[in-house]
């Protein structure tokens, strides 16, 4: 009766809304197993049944603590790597935890445990876990219905019991899936490249100062999350944004930055940020673009005296110069000379120019190569090495034409009669043609040895044929068997002879020699075929015929080409020109020679050799003595002929095979040779 009555007051209680129910020690409660009753404070035996506000729970001997449901803190949506995430499991009593009891969750290849945090004496359990990287689950879930564990803990009720820790089904309304929509994303996108430019080729250097281009590929998110987005920046360094803090260009895969302040040789390096949904990131940054106001790599765009033709004189200093197609910084530059030490002294002038300094003495017919190196713009782009060659005047070459000829002998001696030490040379040391001079300030036989020894060596190393173009009065000459007579030009004080010809059949040689107060310079080379001389006269007498001896042992004609040129003794040209003359060798005596070949079909060819002026006949006869053609019949000069028969007739018609002989009368020679034809 009294547990009756007992349990009346405790209806009574909660319908009338009383905050405690307390039954005393020795009393005794029955109700239904598992009985669902909802008050503020429930004590029964002195024992904390339950307690706080509107708490309800099953009472009695039969009600096991058991979880009810699953479920997260956390609100739905995606969660990175970092990020905490509170997993709640709520019993049907209020349960007491010891230990570290632990709940094992999907999170793809590798699973995680999410540890015990808080709610013991409560009805809920709230478990943590942090999204490491690598972790993914589209949909978080634990991974199967006995994913709880102790842990070497325990779960009870407040009698001491163990609590029932099965977990709903996977899956299942009260599940942690059922009742949250969280989706873990531990997977960083993976980075492509960057390119400096909007083009597929990177860009090495870049010439504006104020603009930028990038673009990227090959970045992605292969989660259900998905990219975000896609941030870019700039940096003086890779990886730092000290030019360009990062601006978010959405889902672009290309960028261009204006209104920069960039500096002409300084390079910069953009960073692409990739940030997927859940908001993890990764970056990448470009290779680097240099700015280069000068597009290409800086280059030699000129020099002094950049002509082939030009010669290097050797009597004075040399300022040159070499310009660049933009400012570089100091590069190497090296002077040699093929022969010897130079002095010389260089700079760089407004970062655009280099020049130096050739100081004298320089030797003679020499090369003096320039080389530079280290050409590299202010933006660290190297060019091609610079490589420069000048040929320095010969000793005497006062025109500098790379040739002493007849212009500088005239030169020469001008000076030398006026006492004009313009052209004064002084002692040479060294040798030909590497000569170098110390002008002594007067004309001696010093000079004339100088000159003298460097005009041979230009005879021998020069090539004739440069007198091409006829100037004045033109040259006479007379070619007398093997004696050829150049008349000389009036008025001319200096003159000069160069043959040219065939050394296999022809020798040039002088017949006449030198007069007083005259200077001859003469050099033959029968090896080339290349014969000179020159005269010049320190006085008013001219000399008026030069006599060669010429002679050809080709039966062919032959050319000699002959160079002339003739100076006043002012130096003034007054004629220069080039002729042909013809020659061949004269036979010594009448020949008549054996046909070729014989026997023959159908043609044959007749040599024979006319010593004089002859009226000459050659005919042909058949084995009977009867006349089958003459093939020459007219007044020949002398020489070495040739002539083919074709086996015809004076009629054109062919002859038959056999014997026939061939005859040539020329003056009182006659000579008969016999062939044979064949069919």
């Amino acid at each position: 009766m009294k547990s009756f009555i007992l349990y009346i007051n405790i209806l009574l209680a909660i319908l009338f809304g009383q905050s405690s129910i307390v039954i005393p020690a020795g009393a005794s409660l029955t109700v239904p197993n598992n009985a669902y009753v909802c008050s503020g404070t429930i004590t029964i035996n002195g024992d904390l049944i339950s307690s706080g506000t509107n708490v309800c729970g099953a009472i009695g001997p039969g009600a096991i603590a058991s979880i009810l449901e699953a479920s997260a803190l956390n609100e739905d949506g995606y969660y990175k790597i970092g990020d905490e995430i509170s997993v709640t499991l709520r019993f049907n009593r209020n349960v007491i935890v010891t230990g570290m009891p632990k709940l094992t969750l999907e999170t793809g290849s590798t699973d995680r445990v999410a540890s015990y945090s808080s709610g013991s004496e409560s009805l809920t359990l709230t478990f943590n876990y942090i999204v490491q990287e690598g972790d993914y689950s589209s949909k978080l879930q634990y991974v199967s219905a006995s994913a709880l564990s102790l842990n070497g803990g325990s779960i009870k009720d407040l009698l001491d019991r163990d609590a029932l820790i099965p977990l709903p089904e996977p899956g299942t309304t009260n599940s942690l899936s059922g009742n949250k929509n969280i989706s873990v994303d531990g997977i960083i996108p993976s980075t492509g490249n960057v390119i400096d430019g909007l083009g597929e080729n990177d860009l090495e250097f870049s010439s504006s100062l104020s603009e930028l281009s990038f673009n990227w590929t090959g970045f992605n998110d292969n989660t259900s999350s998905g990219i975000k987005g896609f941030f870019i920046g700039i940096g003086s360094s890779p990886g730092e944004l000290d030019v360009q803090s990062y601006v978010d260009v959405g889902t672009n895969l290309n960028h261009t930055f204006t209104n920069l302040n960039l500096s002409n040789g300084s390079t910069y390096y953009a960073i692409v940020k990739i940030e997927d949904k859940a908001g993890n990131s990764a970056a990448a940054v470009s290779n680097g673009v240099t700015i280069d106001q000068f597009p290409g790599p800086p280059q030699v765009v000129g020099y002094s005296n950049s002509s082939e033709d030009f010669i290097l004189p050797i009597n004075f200093s040399s300022e040159l110069t070499v310009d660049f197609s933009e400012p570089i910084g100091l590069p190497s530059v090296s002077i040699a000379s093929s022969i010897g030490n130079l002095n010389y002294s260089f700079e760089l002038q407004d970062q655009v120019q280099i020049k130096y300094r050739l100081l004298s003495p320089i030797p003679s017919y020499d090369q003096i190569t320039v080389t530079i190196q280290g050409i590299t713009d202010l933006a660290g782009r190297e060019g091609v090495p610079k490589t420069i060659v000048y040929n320095t005047s010969a000793l005497g070459d006062y025109n500098y034409d790379n040739n002493v000829d007849a212009v500088d002998l005239a030169n020469f001696i001008s000076s030398w009669n006026s006492n004009d030490l313009t052209y004064e040379l002084g002692p040479s040391t060294g040798s030909v043609p590497n000569l170098v001079v110390t002008p002594d300030g007067q004309f001696d036989l010093e000079d004339v040895m100088g000159f003298t020894r460097m005009w041979h060596w230009s005879r021998k190393n020069t090539s004739l044929g440069k007198l091409l173009a006829h100037y004045g009065q033109e040259l006479s000459y007379d070619l007398n068997g093997n004696n050829l007579t150049v008349d000389w030009i009036e008025g001319a004080n200096v003159g000069q002879f160069e043959f040219e010809y065939d050394p296999m059949f022809i020798s040039i040689d002088q017949n006449n020699q030198p007069q007083n107060n005259h200077l001859e310079l003469s050099h033959i080379d029968s090896t080339r075929g290349l014969n000179s001389f020159a005269f010049a006269s320190r006085s008013n007498d001219q000399y008026w015929l030069r006599s060669f001896n010429v002679n050809s042992s080709s039966k062919e004609m032959k050319n000699i080409e002959l160079h002339y040129q003739f100076y006043d003794q002012e130096g003034i040209l007054l004629s220069q020109g080039s002729q042909s003359i013809k020659i061949k060798a004269i036979p010594s005596e009448f020949a008549l020679h054996s046909n070729y070949p014989n026997p023959f079909n159908p043609i044959t060819r007749i040599d024979y050799d006319i010593s004089q002026e002859s009226f000459v006949t050659l005919t042909i006869y058949d084995i009977l003595g009867r006349e089958v053609i003459t093939l020459i019949n007219q007044q020949l000069m002398p020489g070495y002929y040739s002539l083919n028969w074709n086996g015809q007739d004076m009629f054109g018609v062919s002859v038959s095979a056999g014997v026939y002989f061939y005859q040539i009368q020329a003056r009182e020679f006659v000579k008969t040779r016999k062939m044979i034809l064949l069919k």
